[in-house]
């Protein structure tokens, strides 16, 4: 800002069009408020009524009454530009230390502004706050309170926010000004939307609502809400008409790339026109028993800097967008999903993006701003993102419940020489990053385990990457110093499922553990973040929370945890087997292929339709 901000002033900002009827309810209430130090800032987005007018004839008749020569500011604007538009030409405008925001047909309570001040002062940890409202009518002018779904609590709110929620009214919010010098005004991209995604950039600042009606919501004909949510400028869109390019790095065995694969998959089921593009790999045998249209590109592994490059890349891309009239571009990788959404911006079509972990950096300040929509899979992924003002809605990696029915195969154990009455761990992740330490930490306690506590345990590991050389060498070598093969690393593997029903209990984060509890096994969640333990009833919702140890944790990735929990499958197995069976109807509520598919089509079409 070009001036220092005045200490205690509250600065409200009025948009207005076509609202002369009730300025002057609307200009009194703010007269009238007990709290006096504030200014008045109202943009009038060029009306056709008179507007002007009754603002100016309201100003000479109150003169007298204002508290300070300052009072009100008149902003008259020579072309309409819109709701968002007027509103940030005001906030603009705005030199108080708090901002509060007010629609030009409403009326708040004269203790509203006093009481959001004090309840700020009297709450350091939040920036911004709303309150509860009630509406009225023309014909009834008596305030009515109404079941308005508004919610109290930060964290309540922020979790109405990422599930695509709404919790926060608008025209009740007053925000500490600097929250507008850091992040700025209302978006221009999402027409009668603008509102909400304003309030989901305060998120990340801390805001709460006051549980009493301080603000009078007037319904009438002529509100911009109705005149918003009457448009009919597009058609119902029915699934057919849905043409999505999904794209990936390549098609590795990986939780990213399965999920897509069962999106796809589900997408199909549900009459969506889906599109492949991606490099060839280990699944590519997989996505194609799809019989939808695969394009092979290789792409690099990391994001293209080349200009000529990037052109080239663009333009095979873009080839086959048009080829196949592909209206959505659905990206879940960086290299691939960059340039996809510069293909989509180019060509005008909707990009989304499912951000499936905390390793985006490359493109989270760039790209990710440039998306219809972004996707986060985990609360911890939703609250990073919002630390770059980036908006998520919260939808989980899903899985189809049916292929991971439990079925008590022996072939596996047979194959690998493991007695049926042994204990058997099966650990299943890429070898990367602290999972590979997870891994170590298993091969050290099944040593342990054999050597102290006498127990027949056996451990398989499924997964490649970077170090799955070093865990073999790790594998080799305390089998040889204990004479028998009881670590068996087996490399990727495409029918993971058998893996999950040789086992007596999986080790493992994210979707793995989701397809493990899907099997009907225990699970030991450990991941790139630190450790959580046993899954049970008391603790698979916060475990959730955390994405099962991937993206956040309770504590570090120690390697007696994983003994002692080791130790306490092994000796309460019928325990065990009941948290299983409860772990696995929760999660049919949460992870479900087909409930997430249908979320993610209404994505689309919400994009397609706001575009």
């Amino acid at each position: 800002m070009s001036f220092k901000r005045t200490k205690n002033l509250v600065s409200v900002v009025i948009s207005n069009f076509n609202n002369a009827p009730y300025l002057e309810d609307c200009l009194n209430a703010l007269l009238n408020q007990t709290y006096k130090n504030i200014e008045i800032i109202i943009v009038d987005d060029c009306s056709t009524d008179d507007s002007k007018s009754v603002i100016n004839m309201w100003i000479i008749k109150n003169e007298a009454k204002f508290p300070n020569k300052n009072f009100i500011t008149t902003v008259n604007l020579s072309r309409n530009v819109g709701f968002s538009g007027a509103v940030t030409c005001g906030l603009f405008h705005a030199h108080g230390e708090f901002i509060a925001i007010h629609d030009s047909d409403d009326i708040s309570d004269i203790n509203r502004i006093k009481k959001q001040v004090d309840y700020l002062k009297k709450h350091s940890e939040l920036d911004a706050v709303g309150c509860n409202y009630s509406t009225f009518t023309n014909d009834n002018p008596n305030p009515t309170p109404v079941n308005n779904g508004l919610y109290y609590g930060v964290d309540n709110i922020k979790e109405i926010y990422a599930r695509g929620g709404n919790a926060v009214c608008y025209g009740t919010l007053l925000f500490k000004a600097e929250i507008f010098d850091n992040i700025g005004g209302l978006t221009r991209k999402i027409n009668g939307a603008e509102d909400y995604e304003f309030i989901t950039k305060l998120l990340p600042f801390g805001i709460d609502n006051i549980n009493e009606s301080l603000y009078y919501y007037r319904n009438h004909d002529k509100q911009r809400s109705n005149e918003f949510y009457s448009k009919k400028t597009f058609k119902n869109l029915q699934n057919t008409d849905l043409k999505v390019l999904l794209a990936l790095d390549t098609l590795n065995i990986g939780g990213t790339e399965t999920h897509v694969l069962s999106l796809a998959k589900e997408l199909i089921k549900s009459n969506v026109n889906v599109v492949i593009l991606s490099n060839e790999g280990p699944l590519s045998q997989e996505f194609q028993k799809l019989n939808c249209k695969i394009y092979t590109i290789k792409f690099p592994l990391t994001i293209i800097n080349d200009y000529n490059e990037n052109i080239s890349y663009k333009n095979k891309i873009k080839e086959i967008v048009v080829k196949e009239n592909i209206n959505i571009i659905h990206a879940h990788q960086s290299p691939s999903g960059a340039i996809c959404i510069d293909v989509a911006k180019d060509l005008r079509i909707p990009s989304i993006f499912t951000v499936h972990g905390l390793y985006y950096h490359d493109i989270v300040s760039t790209k990710l701003p440039l998306c219809s929509k972004v996707i986060s899979v985990s609360t911890p992924v939703y609250n990073w993102l919002s630390k770059f003002n980036i908006q998520s809605t919260i939808i989980p990696n899903g899985i189809n419940f049916d292929d991971y029915s439990f079925n008590n195969k022996n072939s596996i154990r047979s194959s690998l020489e493991i007695p049926e009455n042994a204990l058997l761990a099966l650990y299943c992740s890429r070898l990367a990053w602290e999972k590979t330490k997870v891994c170590e930490n298993l091969i050290r306690v099944c040593k342990d385990l054999r050597i102290t506590e006498k127990i027949d345990v056996h451990a398989i590991i499924l997964g490649d990457g970077p170090d799955l050389n070093k865990i073999r060498e790790m594998a080799d070598f305390v089998n040889n110093m204990l004479r028998i093969k009881f670590i068996h690393v087996l490399g990727s593997k495409t029918n993971v499922s058998d893996y999950y029903n040789a086992c007596n209990c999986v080790i493992g984060t994210g979707r793995v553990a989701i397809e493990a509890i899907a099997s009907y096994k225990p699970v030991i969640a450990s991941g790139n973040h630190g450790y959580l333990g046993i899954l049970n009833k008391s603790n698979i919702d916060n475990a959730w929370k955390v994405y099962f140890g991937d993206h956040d944790s309770w504590k570090i990735n120690n390697a007696s945890f994983l003994y002692n929990d080791l130790i306490t499958i092994y000796q309460n197995k019928k325990d065990i087997i009941y948290n299983s069976k409860f772990n696995i109807e929760w999660a049919k509520n949460i992870f479900s292929i087909s409930k997430v598919t249908e979320d993610i089509i209404n994505i689309y079409k919400t994009s397609l339709q706001n575009f």
